[in-house]
């Protein structure tokens, strides 16, 4: 494996794994209410997260498919959060006390598969506007 490949994949794995952090942080703040009563913070993070990392990541590495490796990543950390044999899980379906902890859930799962979807077509746009670099010379 030559050097450059070795930058790209680690470039991914890097993505993946920043994806899934953010995932998992905002996975635990879908029942935080700011000062207010204000909620929805983890929404913001599960769409502009994903979307952000991605569409820099793919830049950053030149590389299209960069740009779903922070979903990815989001993704699989959201699922395994919320899978228990148990009923014990991250993100609530409802609450008795709190019935908007429900919407606020299911738009979180929403707002990071759109984020993902976001970041692939913007950094397609922007990878397919890109001219093509000089090739290095001897």
């Amino acid at each position: 494996m030559d050097g450059d490949r070795r930058v790209l994949v680690a470039t991914y794995v890097a993505l993946v794994l920043l994806g899934a952090m953010l995932g998992i942080w905002g996975a635990f703040l879908v029942p935080l209410r700011l000062p207010g009563g204000i909620e929805g913070l983890a929404v913001l993070i599960g769409l502009l997260g994903p979307a952000a990392a991605g569409y820099f990541g793919a830049i950053g590495a030149g590389s299209g498919p960069a740009a779903v490796m922070p979903g990815i990543g989001w993704i699989v950390a959201v699922v395994v959060l919320n899978y228990s044999r148990g009923g014990d899980v991250v993100v609530p379906g409802k609450l008795a006390v709190d019935p908007g902890i429900g919407v606020v859930g299911s738009l979180f799962f929403l707002s990071g598969l759109v984020g993902t979807l976001v970041a692939g077509v913007l950094a397609g746009r922007k990878l397919r506007r890109r001219p093509p670099s000089p090739p290095s010379g001897s």
